[in-house]
């Protein structure tokens, strides 16, 4: 299937060059967590819950492959096994052109996108906050709650905004739809080599990074994060950034509003830091993460409906890395939405930041 080898008005990549881009990625890396969480289990498997994404006879399995039914995995998945060619490489992987996300909104994405969102959807939605919380008050602590979080590298729930419904959107709200880049750079393998899974390097062919054919400042990978394409302050810094340093700027605002609502309305500080599960209490309450504190018997255990959905969407701008190029208006709209949310009920200042209208 040709979008699996080529990039418009480029010749197929040799095989050996496909094999060299594949043993390299993520996909085959025997040794990462996504591949190896399990290996210590009894029994040994990797549950049939997760199986799908991180298991590659398991994804054979969920598309019907293998015989078995469509989209549904049977059974737990073997460990250690990598996505290798015949995962994507196969009949009903070619013919796939739709993706159900966490949200239970099914899209047309059309052939090769549609495999990848399959995956790089999450694992839950705003609309499951929503439901968790449905039968408290916004404040009210819920009994024996943990932190919801959409899992990682939920990319195609980032890219197609409101359309996915992948963060949690407050009522009454207008949330952007999929980010529509330029043309040439609308689909997963236009921008993404399928192989190497890195940003494409070529453009039509010529020797250029391919964001560098729009934006001049790019001139390795590094240089991602300074891209903007607006002159908006929407953390109110005083200084137009890089879309990725406006989005930190209003995280850090958001984490300050959750710390503080936590302390003044639960009545215990929080903390959060990037390991399983997230949030924590910050026994000390000096706003930093110290030794012992990061640590699951150390967990955030008091949740309200207004801390769920704030630490949700917070949790929704961080665990996308790619975040600020998939569809970063969606991303500051989810933070704004949620700080306001939460500055209705504590005083706290959010005047000058910019909520995205578009």
């Amino acid at each position: 299937m040709d979008i699996f080898y080529f990039q418009s008005g480029q010749a197929a990549a040799s095989i050996e060059k496909i094999s060299v881009d594949w043993w390299g990625s993520a996909h085959a890396d025997a040794t990462a967590e996504a591949f190896t969480h399990w290996n210590e289990d009894d029994p040994l498997q990797v549950p049939q819950e997760c199986a799908k994404c991180h298991s590659g006879p398991s994804f054979i399995d969920f598309l019907g492959q293998d015989g078995s039914a469509e989209f549904s995995v049977d059974q737990p998945g073997p460990v250690g096994r990598v996505i290798t060619c015949e995962v994507c490489h196969n009949e009903k992987a070619h013919a796939l052109t739709l993706a159900t996300f966490p949200s239970d909104e099914t899209i047309d994405l059309g052939e090769g996108n549609a495999l990848c969102a399959t995956c790089h959807s999450g694992t839950t939605s705003g609309e499951y906050v929503a439901i968790s919380a449905s039968d408290f008050d916004d404040d009210e602590v819920i009994a024996d709650s943990s932190f919801i979080t959409p899992h990682y590298a939920y990319a195609a729930a980032t890219l197609y905004g409101t359309e996915a419904k992948g963060g949690y959107e407050y009522a009454e709200k207008i949330y952007v739809g999929k980010f529509y880049h330029a043309e040439g750079v609308q689909t997963c393998t236009q921008c993404h080599d399928p192989h190497n899974l890195r940003t494409r390097v070529d453009y039509k062919g010529e020797n250029v990074n391919l964001c560098a054919a729009c934006h001049p400042n790019v001139t390795n990978y590094t240089d991602y994060r300074q891209i903007y394409v607006d002159d908006v302050d929407y953390d109110a810094d005083g200084t137009v950034e890089g879309l990725y340093h406006e989005i930190q700027g209003v995280q850090q605002i958001l984490c300050g509003a959750i710390q503080q609502y936590a302390k003044e309305v639960i009545g215990t500080p929080i903390l959060w830091a990037d390991q399983f599960p997230y949030l924590f209490v910050d026994t000390n309450d000096n706003g930093e993460v110290d030794e012992g504190e990061a640590g699951f018997p150390n967990r955030y255990t008091e949740f309200t409906p207004r801390l769920l959905r704030a630490g949700f969407n917070y949790q929704f701008s961080i665990k996308d890395a790619g975040a600020y190029v998939h569809n970063g208006k969606y991303v500051l709209q989810l933070l704004y939405d949620s700080i306001e949310d939460i500055a209705t009920v504590i005083d706290y200042p959010y005047d000058g930041i910019i909520r995205p209208v578009e």
